[in-house]
């Protein structure tokens, strides 16, 4: 990996690291894989996706999710005539393979619900669903310049972080979330729900939600939200 550092590739900047399982994965520029198998042991696993440095059009990894190690999902662009066309891999244990998508916007986030539940998100309101058996279907409603970057699950209801704020789908459309803050969120960039609380974390605004009443978090390196 490594951009300027000595004996550095050139493959490029890393993008995202994740627990599956027992181990650490991360994902970056050129279609770069690795998989952490103790200290200072990252090794590649990205055959048939990593991308020689010389290549002009590359492939930029945006996320890995998995619902175990030999079901493992990325996902991100590459290069097209309109912008950056989404790509998605799975790894079965032994090889990816390059999954057929029902869109061509670039794709950034994965949630794996189950095993045949997976969720991603993208550019311009992309919302997929499904598995590399049964394939991906598009279930976004909105159409605009609108990018997801974030999403989980919370109360059985799928939450997405974007560049326009906090937004949710009720299984039937994709609608801004009104949390009753004032002001309401003012940005959304990662939503992650733990321990039964979601999560809306973004450049300046932090919240929280237990499913009932939502509470700002003020930043004590920012002047509070009011």
């Amino acid at each position: 990996a490594g951009v300027f550092s000595e004996g550095a590739k050139g493959w490029g900047y890393m993008r995202t690291i994740r627990q599956i399982g027992d181990h650490l994965y991360a994902v970056g520029g050129a279609g770069q894989v690795y998989k952490r198998l103790g200290p200072d042991q990252w090794v590649h696993m990205d055959d048939g996706v990593l991308q020689p440095p010389t290549v002009e059009d590359r492939l930029l990894l945006a996320d890995i999710n998995g619902s175990a190690e030999d079901d493992i999902y990325i996902c991100g662009g590459i290069p097209g005539a309109y912008g950056l066309e989404g790509r998605l891999y799975h790894w079965d244990g032994r090889q990816w393979t390059n999954l057929a998508l029902p869109t061509t916007e670039r794709l950034t986030a994965i949630h794996v619900e189950d095993v045949d539940a997976v969720w991603i998100c993208g550019a311009n309101g992309t919302l997929l669903r499904g598995n590399w058996k049964d394939g991906f279907k598009d279930l976004s409603t909105v159409d605009d310049n609108q990018l997801f970057t974030s999403l989980t699950k919370f109360n059985g209801q799928i939450y997405l972080a974007s560049n326009l704020g906090l937004f949710v789908f009720d299984g039937m459309k994709i609608s801004e979330v009104n949390t009753g803050l004032t002001p309401e969120l003012q940005d959304a960039n990662v939503v992650d729900a733990v321990d039964g609380v979601l999560w809306s974390i973004g450049p300046k605004d932090i919240a929280k939600f237990d499913g009932i009443k939502w509470v700002r978090i003020d930043h004590p390196d920012n002047p509070p939200i009011k």
